[in-house]
Parts: structure tokens; sequence; C-alpha cells
């Protein structure tokens, strides 16, 4: 924090963040229950699916082992689900009532919007470490880091899956995606052993979370295996003098 040029980046990061945040807040007036008073989601299935079994977490402890409430009459085994969207919304909802007393109902709205704030911090470290050795100039993957950061904060088409009221797997697995990809980076730009084998396995822990978060897990598994191929053909073309 002593480096003046740090401080202007973490502030530009920060003002972001807001940004994102006060996008992806404008409809909370929408989501007051005008029967109850109290917040609801918005308008897709699976968040209410989420937001029912992380109130049950919350009442009983964990989650039941067999709804009776999906596939009715048959029930669902909830061992089947990608279940740390509905975990991160009890998480949510402890941190948060550390500073005061909420409902299980306002934590789902909210939590996309706390989760996707992380994102943008991610997504920053991400962009960052690609361009980190490109230039001469280490400000330029700073600047590219803050730029890249404020256009996921605000593209129109990534915004329905992390807007307030929608607890979506997409949401998380946003998060995941960052973070295994810049430790995979890490992992690959790392001159020591020690550093490359942390680095690989905090990206596998990445991959794991994304993977029980949301499907697009598969993603993840075809960047990094085409960079690799790619990476190696490169490498052995300049190993024959053609790179």
């Amino acid at each position: 924090l002593k480096n003046k040029t740090v401080t202007v980046y973490l502030a530009l990061i920060a003002i972001v963040i807001w940004l994102s945040s006060y996008i992806r807040t404008r409809n909370l007036y929408g989501l007051k229950d005008i029967t109850t008073g109290g917040w609801t989601l918005g308008p897709d299935l699976d968040p209410f699916l989420f937001l029912r079994w992380a109130k049950y977490i919350v009442e009983h402890g964990s989650i039941m082992a067999h709804d009776v409430m999906r596939y009715a009459p048959v029930g669902y085994n909830t061992s089947s689900e990608l279940g740390l969207v509905t975990y991160s919304i009890v998480w949510f909802h402890k941190l948060i009532n550390i500073f005061g007393t909420y409902t299980v109902e306002y934590s789902a709205v909210i939590v996309p919007v706390f989760v996707f704030s992380l994102t943008i911090i991610a997504c920053f470290f991400c962009v960052r470490e690609i361009f980190k050795n490109r230039f001469e100039n280490k400000h330029i993957p700073n600047i590219i880091g803050v730029v890249s950061a404020f256009f996921i904060s605000v593209i129109p088409s990534i915004l329905p899956r992390t807007i307030a009221g929608i607890p979506e797997k997409e949401n998380l697995g946003f998060l995941f995606m960052f973070i295994a990809l810049y430790f995979y980076i890490k992992a690959w730009n790392s001159e020591k052993t020690k550093g490359a084998m942390i680095n690989a396995l905090m990206a596998g822990v990445g991959t794991a979370l994304m993977a029980h978060s949301w499907g697009g897990v598969a993603y993840i598994y075809m960047t990094i295996s085409l960079a690799t191929l790619f990476a190696y053909f490169m490498g052995s073309m300049k190993n024959k003098h053609y790179y």
C-alpha cells in the first residue's frame, strides 16, 4: 500500500466493483414480495430450488438426503446435484448475520452480487498474469487487467446470471474459472519446480470447486488441454528452429 501506483490500481478495481454492484442491484425494488413484505427471487427456476435447500440447511444443519418435492412422487437424491451454490448461500447468510439480522431469502438475493465482486478481482489478476511478462512497461498488464475487469462487469450477456435475485451456477462458476486459470498460468510461468507444483495444486483446487458449481467446468478442461498441446507443439517447432 506504500506504493502509490498499487493504490491507484486498487482504487480503480474498487470503482469497477462499485459500478458492477450498482448495476446488479437496480432490480431490488422488484424483488420485494408485496404479499409478505419479505424478499423473493427473480424469474428463474433453479434459484428457488437452491433457496429451498439453503433454508433447510440453515434450519437442520445439513441438506436432506432425499428431496421428496423434486421429481415427485419418486423424489431426488440430492447428492446427484451440484451443491456448492446452495452452500454458498448458507455461508454468505452466516457471514452477513454477523453484522445484523437477515433472512435466508435476502442472503440468496444478494449473494450473486457479492460473488461477482470477487469474480472481478479474480478476472483482474488472471488477465494481469497473462500479460505480465509480455511488456517492458510493468504498468501495461495492470491497465489491461483493469480494462478487462470493467468490460466483464458491464457486458450484457453475463448480467442475467449474475444479477441480484438470481443465485445461479454460472455466477459461482465464473469465479472459480478465473481462479483456476490464474493459478494454471502461474504454474506455467513459474521458474522453480516448487512454485509450479504449488500453483498447479491450486489450479486443481479451483477446477474442482468449479466442477462442484457448474457443468461449464468442461471449458476449463478444453482450454487447458488445447493450451498445453499448443505450447508443446510450438516448443517442438522452436527446437527445430521453425518458431
